[in-house]
């Protein structure tokens, strides 16, 4: 791999891995950033380019005090070769040849993956109390505003059983479920639909949740890999609410939702006071979702729209929905 500083058109192909990286939120503008670290004289884009293509990126600046990194990305096909401690160690020695003794960086709280990889790099978690104020535009803007359709059924469906896939699958329930390995299901299933209700919960409230008695995490495994999961909620009595239902992207198309939620349903009704099961959706799921609850006997009661509430500003309460009637 070749690191080199970003060259004239290759603004979009950067903005592009960012994307896919997941390093883009609403309130940045990857093309404004890029186009102010260009401008600077105490900061740098760099690329890594293999056969032709950029598959890494750092940016990195100097105030005159400290160093900062920004943008560390590898594309995702191309991770496990090193590729992203190249490209933060090449952006320590542009830092120390700017007479800057300290190259520091900013991570989520919860994004505990890349602190992993940064500490084996030697980078350390100091105490520090970040503060900030938005000059312009930022999580004050307008937030993203979702419609949201609530569906229920009140008995056992009684159409035939989906037919099984022609897969090696394993239906398994989690008992218990690690915090780990929730996440990874929730932020890779949900990831592509803008689920963000437990991404940013600390271990402990997050815990509260899954590790209930009457919570239920059930994973579908394909062959031996994680390929989908629903979550089902007993926490009203004689009720039971689908809370989570979907699949890992790369299991998406290939007949394996529909049997997915007809587990889901058996499983919910499998209570003996069981008396209502409901289940949540919004326009930002998969754009089919609405449609397959409906098939699957779901149906609506109640239509609303919301704002994108941000978790890590606001409480998440857990309010029941309120019944039809």
């Amino acid at each position: 791999m070749e690191i080199r500083p970003i060259a004239d058109g290759e603004e979009e192909a950067v903005a592009a891995l960012w994307r896919a990286c997941n390093l883009v939120v609403r309130y940045n503008d990857p093309l404004a950033d890029i186009a102010r670290c260009r401008r600077s004289p105490a900061s740098e884009l760099f690329v890594g380019v293999k056969d032709g293509r950029i598959v890494a990126t750092v940016m990195v600046g100097e105030e005159g005090h400290r160093g900062w990194l920004y943008y560390v990305a590898v594309d995702p096909g191309e991770r496990m070769h090193s590729h992203g401690r190249m490209m933060i160690r090449h952006a320590e020695t542009w830092l120390l040849g700017r007479g800057m003794p300290k190259a520091m960086l900013l991570i989520r709280e919860t994004n505990t993956a890349v602190r992993d990889v940064y500490e084996r790099l030697g980078y350390i978690c100091e105490p520090r109390l970040v503060m900030s104020r938005w000059l312009e535009g930022g999580p004050e803007a307008p937030a993203l505003v979702q419609t949201v359709t609530s569906l229920e059924m009140f008995q056992r469906p009684s159409k035939p059983p989906a037919p099984t896939p022609a897969m090696k699958l394993a239906l398994i329930r989690l008992d218990p479920p690690t915090i780990d390995f929730y996440r990874y299901l929730f932020n890779t299933v949900g990831g592509p639909w803008t689920w963000i209700s437990r991404r940013f919960l600390d271990d402990a409230a997050l815990g509260r949740i899954i590790l209930d008695p009457k919570v239920e995490i059930t994973v579908a495994f394909v062959g031996g890999v994680p390929a989908g999961y629903f979550e089902l909620d007993r926490r009203i009595d004689g009720e039971c609410e689908l809370a989570f239902f979907g699949l890992v992207p790369d299991f998406i198309g290939r007949g394996l939702g529909r049997w997915l939620l007809d587990k889901a349903i058996k499983t919910a009704w499998s209570a003996p006071d069981i008396g209502r099961v409901w289940v949540h959706t919004c326009n930002l799921d998969h754009p089919r979702a609405l449609g397959v609850y409906q098939k699957a006997g779901f149906r609506p009661y109640k239509q609303f729209e919301e704002p994108m509430r941000d978790p890590r500003l606001v409480g998440l309460p857990w309010p029941p929905p309120p019944k039809a009637g």
